[in-house]
């Protein structure tokens, strides 16, 4: 165990340990007692370990016994190194994560949720700060519907890094991504009307038309989104003046549209006087975003980013930007559904924001996606396509032929894996029929791997169920 560290300020930054004598890897002891310090207090989460050169000449070790060291516990959960910054001591690891499912659970393909990353840890410790200086009381009233200015101000950061152009003004905090999108539909849309979307689209429009009585009209996609002559079509023919998409890593069929396909969509719904809500849930999987379609045309857009993907679902925070035209009367709505945000929530969004847990939550976000998609893509290599933007949470897994949707989930719940097909708002062929992969919500990879190892088992294998 290594000697009590120092402090600067409210940061530590010269923990050294202290090595036993005696035989073994120094490499290995070094990380051992890293891994005792932390798991006894004496360092915290978000402590600063010394650059690899100064902690080598400290202990007296090679430069390249230090670096050993530091990849060690980095694959361990222990740190995690950030170009420019430094490396920071994590949470804990992701493997002793609390309530893992029992290993003959079922396995669940079906909810698409981000893989654990130790954001438990990070948000437990922003709620510690909080209560610690005595802000819980601040938080725990009626306060501003469009949410606490400085809490904005954060989230105009955090989308200043996704490409968007935004001001505390215009934004608002919403209860997550699902109450901003049914906060902008019930503006920009009655019941009865129709609201166009991709053929197959996410899983909360489908559940908003049930609800509240909007006719949801499938407009056909390709391999770039949806096809522009497919929705100019589409607002001529039904009179639509609403159009919801994703057009980053899209749910469920994982598409990426390209600029060009981007800047096209902007002009029609431009040309047809339409508003577009665009749920932008996934772009902090790319390093440089692609540049939102409400950009393009902000006088014509509500623009929705959630915290749900990127940290965690239960903190039901999201922040929604809204056309000019509509923004006092987004305030109303947001007091009419729930009156406000709940402050703690985004006041612990905030802080990650600025203490830049959210940056390293995201980076191990990123990283876990890359592992999950190899695996998926190693094992499944036959029945995939190649993806082409970077890895996200789910993968688009095409009908094969002689195959129906209903036999492949019922085979797949046999094996212990739940399935959901998605819900397809329009007429399609059989060949872009498929079914979406859910890769973060297996507790291991695995549990992911040997989910992916039943399902190539079963599209190997004849169809044993067959449908009337």
């Amino acid at each position: 165990m290594g000697p009590s560290p120092t402090r600067h300020g409210d940061k530590m930054t010269d923990w050294v340990p202290t090595l036993p004598a005696g035989g073994g890897p120094r490499y290995l002891a070094f990380v051992e007692s890293l891994e005792e310090d932390i798991a006894s207090g004496q360092i915290k989460p978000g402590m600063r370990l010394l650059p690899q050169r100064e902690m080598a000449q400290r202990l007296g070790l090679s430069i390249g016994t230090i670096s050993k060291a530091y990849s060690e516990a980095e694959q361990r959960g222990l740190i995690s190194g950030e170009v420019g910054r430094g490396t920071f001591v994590q949470r804990r690891k992701p493997e002793q994560r609390k309530g893992y499912v029992p290993s003959d659970a079922p396995i669940n393909l079906a909810l698409n949720v981000p893989p654990y990353t130790g954001e438990d840890e990070v948000i437990a410790s922003a709620l510690a700060e909080i209560a610690a200086e005595g802000e819980m009381a601040n938080l725990l009233g009626y306060l501003p519907h469009q949410g606490i200015r400085r809490h904005r101000e954060a989230m105009v950061i955090w989308l200043a890094s996704l490409g968007v152009t935004a001001d505390p003004d215009e934004l608002f905090i919403t209860h997550g991504g699902q109450h901003a999108i049914s906060v902008a539909l019930n503006l920009a849309s009655a019941p009865g009307d129709i609201v166009l979307t991709e053929r197959f689209t996410y899983s909360g429009m489908i559940a908003l038309s049930a609800q509240n009585g909007y006719r949801l009209h499938g407009v056909a996609a390709n391999a770039d989104g949806l096809i522009p002559e497919a929705l100019d079509r589409a607002f001529g023919e039904t009179g639509a003046k609403v159009l919801f998409c994703m057009p980053t890593l899209q749910t469920p069929t994982g598409v990426t549209m390209p600029e060009e396909r981007r800047d096209a969509i902007a002009e029609i719904v431009r040309k047809h006087n339409a508003y577009l809500i665009e749920d932008d849930a996934y772009a902090f999987l790319f390093e440089n975003p692609p540049r939102p379609i409400s950009e393009r045309i902000p006088e014509r857009s509500f623009y929705v980013v959630s915290f749900a993907k990127c940290l965690a679902p239960g903190l039901r925070i999201a922040a929604m930007i809204a056309p000019a035209s509509f923004r006092d009367r987004c305030n109303n709505a947001i007091r009419a559904t729930g009156w406000m945000a709940t402050p703690v929530m985004a006041e612990v969004v905030a802080r990650l924001i600025h203490n830049g847990d959210l940056v390293r939550q995201v980076k191990r976000k990123r990283e876990k996606a890359a592992v999950r998609n190899e695996i998926a893509s190693r094992v499944l290599s036959s029945w995939l396509p190649p993806i082409s933007s970077p890895p996200g949470f789910h993968r688009w897994l095409p009908l094969p032929a002689g195959r129906t949707l209903n036999a492949l989930v019922t085979q797949a719940a046999h094996a212990g894996i739940t399935l959901a097909p998605p819900g397809a708002l329009q007429q399609v062929d059989r060949g872009t029929l498929g079914i979406r992969l859910c890769l973060g919500h297996p507790s291991a990879e695995a549990d992911l791997e040997k989910a992916m190892v039943e399902i190539k088992r079963i599209l190997e294998m004849t169809e044993e169920i067959s449908f009337v």
